[in-house]
């Protein structure tokens, strides 16, 4: 069985979260109200409510857009582990713009969540050198490096990404012990 996918769905989404992303840059993130997001949208509370269950749900959303947007292009280029630092970076400094919207509105913690799941699903492209005892000892890495590459991007954005993405790629790739 094949399930279809509904462009009214789809678009329905797209606006509301273009609206919210709008309105992340007129007022603070405490500030919106759902109320806000469906006019701005066009649309009614129960279409928003339809797709989403919260403001935060928005966000993960468009997270999870970009994230789709990144791993459709490491695919492509067929990256391996010691290019996706570099892939990374350059990534994030078109989106930076976002990411500042994240740190000032204190949701960027979102990000780091959502990586432990990118990184799950990107398991054979990062790869690694090393065999694990278990599923549980997997878990852990991917949890471990989700959070210091989160570190990372967070402290590159609050030096306004004063360091290139080749920069940055170095020297992650030097933290993490992987050789070019």
């Amino acid at each position: 069985m094949t399930t279809s996918v509904n462009p009214i769905a789809i678009r329905s989404k797209k606006w509301i979260c273009d609206a919210f992303l709008e309105l992340l840059q007129e007022k603070p993130y405490n500030n919106i109200t759902i109320t806000e997001i469906c006019d701005k949208a066009d649309l009614v509370r129960k279409t928003f409510y339809r797709h989403f269950n919260s403001k935060e749900s928005v966000l993960v959303a468009v997270i999870d857009s970009m994230f789709e947007d990144f791993y459709n292009y490491i695919q492509t280029q067929n990256f391996g582990p010691d290019q996706m630092p570099l892939a990374y970076f350059t990534y994030w400094e078109k989106h930076k713009n976002f990411l500042s919207i994240l740190i000032e509105n204190q949701q960027f913690s979102l990000l780091n969540d959502q990586f432990v799941i990118y990184l799950e699903a990107m398991a054979h492209i990062v790869g690694s050198k090393r065999a694990y005892q278990s599923e549980l000892e997997k878990e852990y890495m991917r949890t471990m490096l989700a959070g210091g590459l989160w570190s990372i991007l967070k402290k590159w954005m609050t030096r306004d990404c004063s360091e290139s993405p080749e920069e940055m790629a170095r020297m992650t790739l030097n933290f993490f012990d992987i050789k070019k």
